[in-house]
């Protein structure tokens, strides 16, 4: 048992390591330095618990690695050639140079890139006041905002997220596509709770990951047909009447012409597809449907296959055909708090100013996506943004402000070097040099969760946190909204600019509770008001009717949204356009369907590579391959093999790991990897990057782009120790 330690101050705060955001409290003594950091118990999700990243907070902090000055690019664009520079030099300089691209190619040319759990709403901003469309959200593709369209289609809101507050009282809980334990731990603590009173699990995965060992049945899905599996879930529930009749006819459009295009989807054409045996989806449709509280929660795994909007949509079929809405154990609409959001969540962008979004790129190609008509918060699909970058067209984009790492982030790795590279301004805030960092004109240093203030949001939770500093930031390192306010200053727009100061955007966001930052860092924790079946009090729609959030009020699985614009308004399964199926010419030379896209708990978006407590856990990218294929390859545990797509002509190298339970036909590459310890940083992920092999796509999905980072055929060599492999 832990001893109190004397004299100490205490700072409840969030972290900002990855989405989940934890509790956590880090306590002081009395000359200010940090003796402990343990998970705050009160926060209504994590509940005390934080994981191997939010237990190495100050190895973050006090990293020699990190970037703590402001650094300006002196050599070629990856030389890895830096000078300090002061944050007046620097911000004059990216004023100045982003004026001028402003000046001669209008604002679209300027481009922003953000993505939570940074500080999303000062870009939001940005792009309001100098009149920019082009905000770059390099996963617009393939991760929330998929999902969040498809909920929106469907039920006008958010549902099938994980949200997890209230599983409770849950007895059957299908986790598909979404691992948590590796990718959202605090809420797999919620799910053990939930097992813990009884509930069962289904787990929808091709891998043996944790949650499909723990779970009264794993559907170990072929990668890319997830849809099918949907649609065949729903034949069986339809066939044997395990649906709520009067739900459906009160709430719901579409039905019969829903009935009528499952009923080819039947067990055993679905177990030929998808590579489950018919008995066991059998079994998992008649576990949900007829569970007296059943939900069902998906993220990431199942956008990445393909057309994610049809899969995700019939996915969320299945709640609805069961009326286990909105009730406690069941998907919930759980509603943010009246707090102004960042565009991200789907709310009103920014201060609302005009954004130009009819000359938003992607607006003609993908109108549900991009430009007036979005459905959700408008961004262009990246394919067309590095379009841009490369050729100017349909307008030049010249300069890119980010906190990401895109690099490594997005696929085609290759083409994503060349259009940073051939950009006129490239400006980084983060807390390590990154790859993309790497070719910066500038790095600009920001603060960590522990030396910050903000605002930490929740997708599909009515819940904010506070963020409170409890250390003073090294360096000069700043909040990272700090510069892009005062680059607007300097710029000239300030006469444009809702508010003028990180406090200020901080109490604006607020403002709407009726409350200061500074009372809501008192407070610690907001959660919205919430009631049960809101559809039947209209809680969900605008004008205060009963019923959803769409053009019908009620549940569309015949989506008229889909239709008005050209669309097939029902989900149907299509085979990925690289596929053992759909390219057995070339599946004769590349056997084998390879995952990427994975990620383990000691890193977020290679986020804690360059941490050594976190590279000693998991020290190199590997390949996850079953024993009796490894067996047939003359491949053993350990050593190095070389990953091989008919995309490209480049290979990547992963370090083998043999896992029993693994499809014979089916590789697994950890993504979103570079070697830290190479040379060049750019090498270092050209060597071993998942996403040098996948394809920037934009026509596997019809409203979205969509992307086939998760099902892709490929063939495994055995090959040399990469040049940049060393241990941390």
């Amino acid at each position: 048992m832990r001893q109190p330690i004397a004299n100490m101050t205490k700072v409840k705060t969030t972290c900002r390591l990855c989405l989940v955001r934890c509790g956590m409290v880090v306590s002081k003594d009395q000359n200010g330095d940090v003796k402990r950091i343990v998970g705050d118990r009160s926060h209504p999700l994590s509940k005390g618990y934080l994981c191997v990243k939010g237990n190495a907070s100050l190895d973050f902090n006090n990293s020699p690695k990190r970037i703590v000055y402001p650094m300006q690019r002196v050599g070629e664009r990856g030389s890895g050639r830096w000078q300090r520079v002061s944050w007046d030099d620097a911000l004059d300089d990216i004023a100045r140079r982003l004026k001028t691209i402003i000046d001669t190619h209008g604002a679209r040319a300027v481009a922003v890139q953000a993505l939570p759990p940074k500080d999303y709403f000062v870009y939001d901003m940005f792009c309001d006041v100098i009149g920019s469309p082009t905000f770059f959200k390099h996963d617009s593709h393939q991760c929330f905002t998929p999902q969040l369209m498809s909920d929106v289609l469907t039920f006008g809101n958010l549902l099938t997220y994980p949200g997890y507050s209230d599983v409770a009282d849950c007895d059957v809980l299908m986790l598909w596509g979404t691992n948590l334990p590796e990718t959202n731990a605090s809420k797999h603590e919620r799910v053990k709770d939930a097992q813990k009173n009884g509930a069962r699990t289904i787990v929808v995965d091709p891998r043996p990951v944790r949650l499909a060992k723990e779970a009264k049945l794993w559907l170990r899905i072929r990668p890319g047909t997830d849809c099918a599996l949907a649609l065949g879930l729903i034949n069986v529930i339809i066939a044997n009447g395990w649906y709520d009749e009067r739900f459906i006819a009160e709430w719901t459009v579409g039905f019969d012409a829903l009935k009528a295009r499952v009923a080819a989807y039947t067990p055993e054409k679905v177990a030929e597809i998808t590579w489950i045996p018919a008995k066991d989806i059998r079994k998992a449709a008649q576990m949900f449907a007829t569970a007296k509280s059943s939900a069902l929660y998906t993220f990431i795994g199942a956008t990445m296959g393909g057309n994610s909007i049809a899969t995700l949509r019939a996915m969320g079929f299945l709640p609805a055909l069961t009326g286990h809405i909105d009730q406690p154990g069941n998907n919930r609409f759980l509603l943010p708090t009246a707090v102004r959001m960042p565009g991200y969540y789907g709310q009103t962008q920014g201060s609302g100013l005009n954004k130009n979004l009819d000359q938003q790129l992607s607006t003609d190609r993908f109108p549900l996506l991009a430009g007036p008509k979005a459905i959700t918060s408008a961004y262009p699909h990246p394919r067309q943004v590095i379009d841009a970058m490369l050729t100017g067209k349909p307008y030049p984009v010249r300069a890119l402000w980010t906190d990401c790492n895109p690099v490594v982030g997005l696929e085609e790795t290759p083409t994503v070097v060349v259009a940073l590279k051939a950009l006129d301004l490239l400006i980084v805030s983060d807390m390590f040099e990154s790859p993309t960092a790497h070719l910066a004109d500038y790095i600009l240093p920001m603060t960590t969760h522990l030396e910050s203030n903000a605002i930490a949001e929740y997708s599909g939770l009515n819940l904010i946190a506070a963020r409170v500093r409890a250390l003073e930031p090294r360096g000069e390192a700043r909040e990272e909204a700090e510069p892009v306010l005062e680059v607007l200053k300097r710029m000239g727009y300030e006469d444009r600019m809702p508010l003028k100061t990180y406090q200020e955007l901080l109490d604006h966001r607020l403002e709407p509770l009726g409350m200061t930052f500074e009372q809501f860092a008192q407070t610690g924790i907001v959660v919205g008001d919430d009631a049960p079946q809101k559809y039947k009090t209209g809680k969900l729609r605008r004008d205060g009717k009963s019923g959803f959030n769409t053009a019908s009020g009620k549940i569309e699985f015949l989506s008229s949204t889909l239709a008005s614009n050209g669309y097939d308004p029902l989900p149907e399964f299509k085979e990925p356009p690289l596929s053992p199926n759909s390219t057995a010419d070339k599946a004769k030379d590349y056997p084998l369907v390879l995952i990427s896209g994975t990620r383990s708990i000691e890193y977020y978006s290679t986020l804690g590579i360059e941490i050594p407590r976190l590279r000693r856990r998991r020290p190199w990218p590997v390949l996850e391959m079953a024993p009796e294929t490894a067996d047939e390859l003359g491949l053993v545990e350990g050593e190095w093999v070389s990953v091989e797509a008919p995309t490209t002509d480049k290979a990547i190298k992963r370090r083998l790991a043999i896992v029993e339970g693994m499809h014979p036909r089916v590789v697994n590459a950890e993504g979103l990897w570079y070697m830290p310890g190479a040379a060049d940083l750019i090498d270092g992920v050209l060597e071993v990057g998942a996403n040098v092999l996948t394809p920037l796509r934009d026509d596997v999905d019809p409203v979205i782009g969509g992307s086939i980072a998760r099902c892709l055929i490929c063939r495994v060599r055995k090959t040399n120790r990469p040049g940049a492999a060393r241990a941390a």
